[in-house]
């Protein structure tokens, strides 16, 4: 084997490797607690959905994929705020405490929630 077909064969190997890497890797779109911008003093309070099918997200915005939807008065954990760049939404990051999604993190949008 010639040196440029064994150079080409480890770079076609490690590329292969790589790729298989990246396939591994957790999804890109779902976000936890590190895109909080807002950090309440008090986290851990209760709060409730004030709405049915309230979507809970894998990230604060509309372009996350739903985890689920959530029923009128699903309480969950209030963790920490998102506020969009705009300023005229905040998302809420929590854990649910009831129902089918009991212990699933995700975002509530702030018109859907209100304190328990």
């Amino acid at each position: 084997m010639s040196i440029r077909t064994r150079a080409t064969a480890v770079g076609l190997t490690a590329s292969i490797l790589l790729g298989g890497a990246v396939a591994l890797a957790p999804a890109a779109n779902a976000v936890g607690s590190s895109a909080c911008n807002i950090k309440d003093a008090k986290p851990g309070g209760v709060w409730e959905t004030s709405t049915s099918n309230v979507n809970l997200r894998s990230g604060p915005g509309t372009n996350y994929s739903s985890k689920g939807q959530l029923g009128k008065g699903t309480d969950f954990t209030y963790h920490c705020t998102y506020k969009t760049r705009d300023g005229k939404g905040l998302w809420y990051y929590g854990t649910v405490r009831q129902g089918v999604h009991k212990g699933v993190k995700g975002w509530v949008f702030w018109q859907y929630a209100h304190l328990a």
